[in-house]
C-alpha cells in the first residue's frame, strides 16, 4: 500500500528547507496560481495543513459550496503578518500531524505541485522521489474535479522520460514525470518540456 502520508511528510519538509532562504522579492513572485504570489501558495499550504473535516465542510456551506471560493477564504487565515510569519506559520504544520479529509493524496499532491509553483517561479526546480513521481501521476491520471486528471489524459499515452512511469494508450505526451503531473493538473506551462503528437491536444484541455 502507498504510504502518502510518509511521501507528503518528505515533501512538505523538503520545502520547507528551501523556503527559509527566499528573499523578500521572491516572497512577492507572481506565481502560475495567478493572482497567488509564492507567499499566498506558501499560506495555502499552511491552511492544507490545518484542514480538519469540520473546518472543511463548514467553509464550504459559507462559500456556497463552492470550492475555489473556500480555499481563497481559508488560505487569509494564515496570510498575516511579515513573510517571516508566515514561514513560522509552515513550520508549525510540520508537526501537527492534522490531515485534510479527503483521498489520502491530496497533501502530496499539493506539496509537491505547489512546491514546483514556487520553485519555478523563482527560478529553480525541485529534486522528488522517483517512488513519489509514480505514486502522484498514478493518482493524478484517475482525479476527476477539481483537477480534471482524467479528463485531460483521455484518449492519450503519458510516458515519463525520467522515471519509469507510462499511461494510457493514443498520441504521446512525453517528459518529465513531474512535468506531466503538472500538465494532468491544468498547468499548460510545464508541456514546454515535453514532446509528442498529443502535446497539443494536451494544452488545449489546461
Amino acid at each position: 500500500m502507498t504510504d502518502y502520508a510518509a511521501m507528503a511528510d518528505i515533501e512538505r519538509k523538503a520545502l520547507y528547507a528551501e523556503l527559509q532562504g527566499l528573499t523578500e522579492a521572491q516572497w512577492a513572485t507572481m506565481t502560475v496560481c495567478d493572482p497567488w504570489t509564492v507567499r499566498h501558495l506558501v499560506a495555502h499550504m499552511t491552511a492544507l495543513g490545518n484542514q480538519t473535516a469540520p473546518n472543511f465542510f463548514k467553509g464550504m456551506i459559507t462559500t456556497g459550496f463552492n470550492f475555489n471560493k473556500f480555499v481563497d477564504k481559508d488560505l487569509r487565515k494564515f496570510n498575516n503578518g511579515s513573510n517571516a510569519d508566515v514561514l513560522a506559520g509552515f513550520a508549525k504544520t510540520l508537526t501537527n500531524g492534522k490531515t485534510p479529509p479527503g483521498p489520502k493524496y491530496v497533501p502530496l499532491g499539493e506539496y509537491m505541485c505547489h512546491g514546483e509553483d514556487i520553485r519555478r517561479a523563482i527560478g529553480s526546480a525541485g529534486k522528488h522521489a522517483e517512488a513519489h513521481v509514480v505514486a502522484l501521476a498514478g493518482a493524478y491520471q484517475t482525479t476527476g474535479n477539481p483537477l480534471g486528471g482524467k479528463k485531460r489524459s483521455a484518449g492519450l499515452k503519458l510516458r515519463a522520460t525520467d522515471v519509469d512511469w507510462t499511461f494510457g494508450d493514443g498520441p504521446e505526451v512525453a517528459g518529465p514525470g513531474m512535468d506531466l503531473i503538472l500538465a494532468m493538473s491544468g498547468r499548460a506551462k510545464s508541456l514546454d518540456n515535453c514532446t509528442g503528437e498529443g502535446v497539443a491536444t494536451m494544452r488545449g484541455r489546461c
